[in-house]
């Protein structure tokens, strides 16, 4: 490759890694990383998830900074949802977190080994660097990505939900959330320990309780660069049994909404973007650092096995985007899941757990019922007494379930193609989008107001139009409909968890 340079903006953890991969695949590269912050210290935020599978990844390509992370790291902590007096265990011990400031010393400490150049206190922008590639590292709100815009194809939406990253001087038992309401306000909490004595603590809320609560003045009132100590206040107060009385731990904390970053295209030129300066996952779904590490990972190397940098470029995206997109897919429903939550909290706790746990498509009712079998039977006995010691039966079981709802009766739950024919029914296509915000409250009222007792919904068979449509159906099922999805054969179980759920009335296998 000869002595190639490789200039790296931004020292978080895709720069961090994918520097000293680049170095380990060549080690003449010439590799530096330009990091505005000064010090470890003022990094944003407090624990960050890694997954089995990335943990995996990282240590088939670097089993030394894999070895270190992990020792870093605070495991063996199940993942619960709490209300009132109740608990329902989500999943087992199988969650790993770090402390995102413990997170950089790990990776810059193996950058530098390896003779990385780091230089911290660098504001250094794209015109300011000479080299053969340079990487854009620089987070969510990418000045490159922001440069390129055009070129890349860019677009940037922000969520509906309110949230704000804390943390606690304490370790929680285990990862869990729960909520609380104020007056006319619902607040969630995630929170899940990252050390001996320390705790992430991420709070969120809808719009209207954004508002009812009075946070929209206090964010809007809250100076530059400072913490919202007002809301702070109030939530200390909100979540008092939770925190047993202390402080949240801020850093710059205030209310943002969640940045839906994509590209068209993720290089130009001998510049190309990594991590969250080329997309973003929601946080629900716990994968900024995941798909930031195997980001790194992948393009290290591409780089290594393409001495051509435009077909490492390609070579990285081929390699990527088809996972990324996945994942973004997965994101974008646990995020009109959440968005929603206000209007779940009077469910049964094992109703909302089955709920959460098949809510972006990726867990069906089976895998959920032979782990937690004893919730899934809570959770599904509206529709009868489900077979869930029984392994392989329960998705035929929900489906075979009659149906008898209004404008429709049906001896089961799965209708055959043209049994709708002829209905009073209305159909309606649908292929994405955010549907518990509010721009679509205007499709959601027209298909409420119209005179036909069930709402048929169709689109393209693909998961992420298929998934998008069960989210819509849920919402129009809570506004009173008789919803039936279409859904191809091959997306059979999903069509399951969605009627288990309660996000559809049926659906219609076809294809």
């Amino acid at each position: 490759m000869g002595n190639r340079t490789v200039a790296i903006i931004g020292g978080g953890p895709a720069g961090l890694a994918a520097a000293r991969l680049i170095k380990l695949g060549d080690p003449r590269a010439q590799v530096a990383v330009y990091e505005r912050s000064d010090a470890s210290g003022e990094t944003f935020g407090f624990g960050v998830g890694l997954t089995e599978s990335t943990m995996s990844n990282m240590a088939a390509a670097d089993p030394v900074t894999a070895d270190r992370l992990r020792e870093a790291s605070h495991d063996g902590h199940s993942l619960v949802l709490r209300t009132g007096d109740r608990e329902v265990e989500l999943h087992g011990a199988r969650n790993l977190a770090i402390g995102r400031a413990v997170l950089l010393e790990v990776l810059t400490k193996s950058a530098l080994e390896v003779g990385v150049d780091i230089r911290l206190g660098a504001k250094t922008g794209i015109d300011d660097i000479e080299a053969d590639v340079i990487i854009a590292a620089d987070g969510a709100r990418s000045a490159v990505r922001e440069r390129f815009a055009d070129e890349l194809g860019a677009s940037v939406s922000y969520g509906s939900l309110h949230f704000m990253w804390c943390g606690t001087d304490f370790a929680v038992d285990d990862a869990n959330f729960t909520w609380r309401t104020r007056g006319d306000a619902t607040f969630v909490v995630h929170a899940y320990p990252y050390a001996d004595d320390r705790s992430t603590f991420l709070i969120e809320t809808d719009d209207h309780s954004f508002r009812a609560a009075g946070l929209d003045r206090f964010a809007d009132e809250t100076p530059a660069g400072e913490s919202d100590e007002r809301s702070l206040a109030l939530l200390e107060d909100v979540f008092t049994e939770e925190l047993g009385g202390r402080k949240l731990l801020a850093n710059r904390t205030r209310w943002a909404q969640f940045p839906t970053v994509s590209l068209d295209r993720w290089s130009i030129g001998k510049v190309v973007l990594i991590g969250d300066a080329a997309h973003t996952a929601h946080y629900t779904i716990g994968s900024g650092t995941k798909l930031a590490l195997e980001d790194a990972i992948a393009l290290a190397r591409a780089l290594s096995e393409h001495e051509d940098v435009a077909e490492a470029f390609a070579a990285y995206e081929a390699a990527r985007r088809p996972y990324v997109s996945r994942f973004k897919h997965l994101a974008a429903r646990s995020q009109n899941w959440w968005s929603s939550f206000r209007e779940r909290t009077a469910e049964a706790p094992e109703r909302i757990a089955l709920s959460y746990m098949t809510r972006a498509g990726n867990l069906g009712l089976e895998h959920y019922a032979a782990e937690y079998p004893q919730v899934a039977a809570v959770a599904l006995r509206e529709l009868g007494e489900a077979p869930v010691a029984a392994p392989g039966t329960v998705d035929d079981w929900v489906l075979s379930r009659p149906l008898e709802v209004p404008g429709l009766s049906a001896p089961r739950r799965e209708l055959p193609a043209g049994r709708l024919d002829g209905a009073d029914a209305v159909r309606a296509e649908w292929t994405g989008g955010e549907v518990w915000g509010p721009a679509h409250d205007d499709l959601v009222a027209a298909l409420r107001g119209a005179g036909a007792p069930v709402v048929v919904l169709g689109g393209p068979s693909s998961p992420t139009d298929v998934g998008a449509r069960i989210d819509l159906a849920e919402r129009v099922r809570w506004a009173g409909k008789t919803v039936v999805v279409e859904i191809p054969v091959a997306l059979r179980s999903e069509g399951a968890a969605a009627v288990g759920a309660g996000r559809a009335d049926a659906v219609v296998t076809v294809g």
